[in-house]
């Protein structure tokens, strides 16, 4: 529907005041096209009601049996609601033929975007026309003449190349390992398998202009497929040659910003246990919602469920819907009325936990909110017992899955009751000083006055049972702790970072049919984000570096250290005199194994790397687990890569000058989005270069 509001001026012209339209709706659109038209008359006065409400209109339209409507006695449904919507208005119905009234029937239409220049395809190359080859960078060099000049341009290049050209012997032996072929010069690899053709030991002498388009080829471009670092330098290291060829495909290879966000971590998870070690009961307490669940004949869809860590005792209740509302009266209700406020309340970050109501409850209480960190829910108990729930109610009710709120009381009695492992005594135990009676229990246990011990009072015997039951547990607690802690720390690393560290967060993306998006082919990691507060050993406040906006609390476990790009190589020299560079040791050392899955580790000044897959990126900070399996080829990574922290660290900088600059390179970008997490993979930009 499309609709012009005008003025008629001194002049007698029709001036434009508002235009509007919109699309039909679903249940609109079956609609005969007089009752559309009717419609269109309807939503156009109400929605230019500030103008004409109380005025004297006059509706031009290009269908002449909207007349009918007024003047049609005794209607009845749908028109006769829109007929007493429409005696509001004072208006007159005029007809006017369509080639007269174009500006609203342009407004109804669907906007016809501007097309380009047609393409004339050649039918015998159509299917060529079918590939999209934007893809492919564009050469390096157009021919050997252009790349001999590149070698001449060149100070290192250049001077071997005239050296060789005037058949200068003063360096003899070192002028042994070049040789000029076609005009160009070449390395003459001495280490090549003599299996091999003679020409393979050959290699060109690549010139410091073109080293970067060279590892960009072998690595970025899509017959490079983004393998790791150990593929990427074989596959340079057979056709070329330079110093420290290898350190220079390794800090390349391990600050692509596309293998960073895509490719896995093979290493250990980061993070040791930091055990929550309570001294009295309800001191601390765990919540959380289970469900949803089959909605059962009461109306219950979830299970909201409260912990103590020190007792182990539990409150369950089946609720209609996981709302702050709800959790918050059966915080009062469940808690607060029969066991006091607890000093701190453990919640994940779900709404119904971080709503205004529920922190105003707990301020109230007095209570201190602990929220868990994104995606580690390992950090609260209550999910522990979540799936001792679960497991109970799954051997219950069989095929009637909506009875399991009829269980509940009865799977909550038997963890009251029965002993736990890490305080050796049961929930009841050490709430109330007692065990729970069970119907059988009457039976078979002997009858008890109120006192063990004869001639003390029940409360001093109370007391002393809770206070010897609190003393075990403590104990068995704490051994328990660092019994877990050993063997949980056995599986993980411990990483440290430091303020301002560059890093990326984990993703967690969910499969979506109806959008065509796969959570299998999505990025693992997006960022980067910068560490803003250190709020202990394993928990990070990070903030968007590219909007400065606050990103929330993470544990270690989902952060990885991201590894920026220094752009500028450092030019080859060659020292007065005419001495020649010799090859670099790092390039006719075998190439390291970095495809196991061993943790090998490496530091430099204040960085280290760590491997992930075929990409190793630096873990920022310091890895303190005391790994000293390390490679010897890495030492050039060592002293030539320029850190990230260390940037950041100086003093006295100006801050603008920290900024990230995603330049597209020599290829065309194809960007493709991904809305869920905010991520754009733009070939060719994907490297980060700081300012």
């Amino acid at each position: 529907m499309g609709a012009a509001l005008m003025q008629r001026d001194n002049n007698g012209r029709d001036v434009v005041v508002a235009y509007a339209s919109r699309a039909l709706h679903k249940a609109e659109r079956p609609y005969s096209t007089p009752e559309k038209e009717c419609l269109a008359v309807i939503w156009t006065l109400e929605h230019f009601r500030p103008y004409v409400e109380g005025l004297h209109v006059t509706i031009f339209s290009d269908h002449s049996s909207l007349r009918w409507l007024m003047s049609r006695p005794n209607l009845s449904g749908r028109l006769a609601r829109w007929s007493l919507r429409l005696q509001d208005f004072d208006f007159d119905i005029v007809h006017r033929p369509g080639t007269s009234n174009k500006v609203p029937d342009a407004l109804s239409r669907n906007p016809v975007l501007s097309c380009g220049a047609p393409l004339e395809v050649l039918p015998d190359y159509a299917v060529i026309g079918g590939l999209d080859l934007r893809i492919l960078p564009p050469v390096i060099f157009s021919d050997r003449e252009h790349l001999r000049q590149m070698q001449l341009n060149d100070p290192v290049t250049g001077r071997l190349l005239r050296m060789l050209e005037s058949q200068d012997d003063s360096n003899g032996e070192e002028m042994s390992q070049y040789v000029i072929q076609d005009g160009l010069l070449y390395f003459v690899d001495d280490k090549v398998s003599c299996s091999l053709h003679p020409m393979k030991r050959l290699k060109l002498y690549a010139p410091t202009a073109i080293k970067r388009s060279l590892m960009e080829y072998y690595h970025d471009h899509p017959m490079a497929g983004h393998l790791g670092m150990t593929k990427t330098i074989a596959r340079l290291k057979i056709r070329f040659y330079w110093p420290k060829l290898s350190s220079d495909a390794k800090k390349y290879v391990a600050s692509c910003t596309v293998c960073q966000f895509t490719k896995p971590s093979q290493r250990k998870p980061a993070g040791l246990m930091v055990p929550i070690c309570p001294q009295r009961p309800w001191e601390y307490t765990g919540v959380d919602f289970v469900g949803p669940l089959p909605r059962s004949p009461s109306g219950n869809a979830y299970i909201l469920v409260f912990v103590d860590y020190f007792s182990k005792w539990v409150e369950v209740s089946a609720v209609r819907e996981a709302t702050a509302q709800v959790a918050a009266s059966k915080l009062l209700s469940e808690v607060f009325a029969r066991h006091g406020a607890p000093t701190y309340l453990v919640s994940d970050r779900g709404s119904p936990f971080v709503s205004e109501l529920f922190k105003h409850v707990l301020t109230t209480l007095g209570s201190e909110h602990r929220l868990t960190t994104a995606y580690h829910p390992q950090t609260n108990a209550t999910e522990r017992v979540n799936r001792s729930l679960k497991t109970a109610i799954r051997a219950y009710v069989g095929n009637k899955h909506t009875a399991w709120d009829r269980y509940l009381p009865q799977i909550c009695f038997a963890l009251r009751t029965a002993p736990h492992e890490s305080t050796g005594h049961s929930p009841s135990m050490l709430l109330y000083g007692r065990e729970l009676n069970t119907p059988l229990d009457i039976i078979t246990q002997p009858n008890c006055d109120g006192t063990d011990e004869p001639g003390i009072p029940y409360p001093e015997s109370l007391e002393s049972s809770l206070r010897e039951a609190h003393d075990h547990a403590r104990s068995i607690l704490a051994e328990s702790h660092a019994k877990r802690k050993k063997h949980y720390d056995r599986r993980r690393r411990p990483v440290s970072y430091c303020v301002d560290e560059l890093v990326r967060v984990k993703t967690h993306p969910r499969s979506d049919a109806l959008a065509n998006f796969t959570a299998k082919l999505a990025p693992v990691y997006t960022g980067p984000f910068r560490i803003t507060q250190k709020l202990s050993e394993v928990n990070y406040r990070l903030t968007d570096v590219s909007t400065e906006a606050d990103a929330g609390v993470f544990h270690v476990a989902n952060l990885l250290p991201f590894r920026t790009w220094n752009t500028s190589f450092q030019t080859d020299t060659v020292p007065s005199g005419g001495s020649i560079p010799e090859a670099s040791p790092d390039d006719g050392d075998d190439v390291p194994d970095e495809m196991s899955n061993s943790a090998t580790a490496m530091t430099s000044s204040d960085q280290q790397f760590e491997k992930e897959g075929n990409c190793p990126v630096p873990t920022g900070g310091r890895d303190q687990s005391g790994s000293t399996d390390s490679v010897n080829s890495w030492s050039d990574v060592q002293a030539d890569f320029t850190t990230q922290s260390d940037d950041l660290a100086g003093g006295g900088e100006d801050p603008n000058r920290h900024r990230y600059d995603l330049r597209p390179r020599r290829a065309p970008r194809i960007t493709s989005d991904w809305s869920i997490n905010r991520w754009t993979n733009v070939y060719h930009t994907d490297r980060l270069d700081l300012k």
